[in-house]
């Protein structure tokens, strides 16, 4: 049958080809955004029933199990898509040393702020 390969000569010259990564970040991209439609509306409920309590009130509202999961849910979830597509457009627009560094600053915007949100729920509920 012979050497049989999709890779054009150019190509097998560089050594490139396929990362064989690219189905498994959009389909984590899709997972995600699937997940942030239920726990939006959550979100919005959980916000709702927020806005005709006082300050302790809402603060006791959060300090309960659910509503804090649910808004620690939506948080991380969201921060990880937004890290997940920022990621894919970086990929394919960013070239050289850039994209490295830009995909580290990337990386790290995206913990700092879900350490920041995780904190700021954290703290409301239990103090």
């Amino acid at each position: 049958m012979g050497n049989k390969s999709f890779r054009t000569p150019l190509g097998r010259v560089r050594n490139v080809g396929s990362g064989r990564h690219g189905t498994e970040g959009m389909l984590h991209i899709r997972l995600s955004a699937a997940a942030l439609m239920p726990l939006g509306i959550a979100f919005v409920i959980v916000i709702l029933t927020l806005l005709h309590k006082d300050y302790n009130g809402a603060r006791a509202e959060m300090g309960q199990p659910l509503p804090a999961i649910l808004v620690l849910l939506f948080v991380c979830t969201g921060l990880y898509h937004m890290h997940l597509g920022i990621r894919a457009i970086l990929v394919d627009y960013v070239h050289g040393q850039a994209r490295e560094w830009s995909l580290v600053v990337n990386t790290c915007v995206a913990a700092a702020l879900a350490l920041a949100c995780v904190y700021a729920v954290l703290r409301i509920g239990f103090v």
